[in-house]
């Protein structure tokens, strides 16, 4: 009887190709799991920087009205409220960005050393549904007079 070693063997070759196909399947998989992180990422790097921004419009925005153009040298107390501070909305923010808003701006006159200080925290969010990102940003002015 004829034994030839090739036939003992037969069916490794499938073994082979099988154990690379699911070694293929899992490396594939792990790739568009990278691949969505990455993009998700992404997206939440975007809307953080458009939050950022839209809460430095809001402060500058309130810091406008305290110290006009017009007369720059001198602050208007009234924009920020007497003693207690004032809080604006989106309402009296004339911003809009696609997918931002404005939460709050809150102004507090503070008297430092015989200064006329203001302290602005302005917060803001951007997205929708499953991303959203909030930025709070705080900026601090010193009356000139």
């Amino acid at each position: 009887m004829y034994c030839n070693h090739y036939t003992k063997q037969r069916g490794s070759g499938l073994m082979i190709i099988l154990f690379v196909i699911v070694v293929m399947g899992f490396m594939a998989m792990a790739m568009i799991k990278i691949g969505a992180s990455s993009q998700t990422m992404t997206t939440k790097e975007v809307l953080g920087t458009r939050a950022w921004f839209t809460a430095n419009s809001g402060n500058e925005v309130v810091l406008t009205k305290l110290f006009p153009l017009g007369n720059p040298l001198q602050s208007d107390r009234t924009a920020c409220g007497n003693d207690s501070g004032k809080k604006y909305t989106q309402a009296d923010m004339p911003l809009f960005q696609k997918g931002c808003k404005i939460i709050t701006v809150t102004c507090e006159p503070q008297m430092i050393n015989k200064t006329q200080q203001y302290k602005l925290i302005s917060t803001a969010t951007c997205g929708s549904g499953k991303i959203t990102m909030t930025r709070t940003q705080e900026v601090w002015a010193k009356g000139l007079k």
